[in-house]
């Protein structure tokens, strides 16, 4: 008798990230580090995590890369310079979130603009949240809004971050309104 049985869905976590399960967790990771986490260094902790950044013009529907170098064993991401500093800050905690999240599964990623198309898979839908608990993190969030950080210009502001990401993330935390 022959069963059928569902794929499971590992995650392909790589040996070395095996105890940053969690957003929080890399954070943790870079305040023991020194990195500055409000707002957080995004390139200070790629570097922290072996993952060497370049940026480099690219079309305006890709975002950015990351790739193992085959011979070295060594990640780069490239960003696209001609893309806006906040762009490129969730860019960067997107691919971090690649490396963390995917990188015992593929050695290879190229990403076009995370928000702009409902093309997605579930690895880019994974990196795109955990780009935004990273850059975003709900207890700081919410802190703000207690404080009466309410208007979306002063959230991007303070976490350096798009309007859109600003936005997305208000609605994934249960925030309503143009202003919060």
């Amino acid at each position: 008798m022959a069963f059928i049985k569902k794929e499971s869905k590992t995650k392909h976590i790589p040996v070395e990230f095996q105890d940053l399960v969690t957003p929080e967790d890399v954070i943790n990771l870079a305040k023991k580090k020194g990195i500055e986490t409000s707002p957080l260094n995004v390139g200070e902790l790629a570097e922290a995590l072996g993952i060497n950044t370049r940026y480099e013009p690219m079309p305006d529907d890709k975002s950015g890369t990351l790739y193992k170098d085959s011979s070295s064993g060594k990640w780069t991401m490239c960003v696209n310079s001609l893309h806006h500093p906040h762009r490129q800050r969730f860019t960067i905690a997107h691919e971090i979130g690649h490396r963390i999240r995917h990188a015992g599964a593929q050695d290879e990623f190229v990403d076009e603009a995370f928000f702009r198309n409902g093309n997605s898979n579930e690895m880019e839908a994974e990196a795109n949240f955990f780009a935004a608990e990273l850059l975003i993190p709900e207890a700081e969030f919410s802190g703000l809004i207690k404080k009466g950080v309410t208007k979306v210009e002063e959230l991007c502001r303070h976490f350096q971050v798009s309007s859109m990401a600003v936005r997305v993330r208000a609605k994934v935390l249960g925030y309503k309104g143009h202003n919060l």
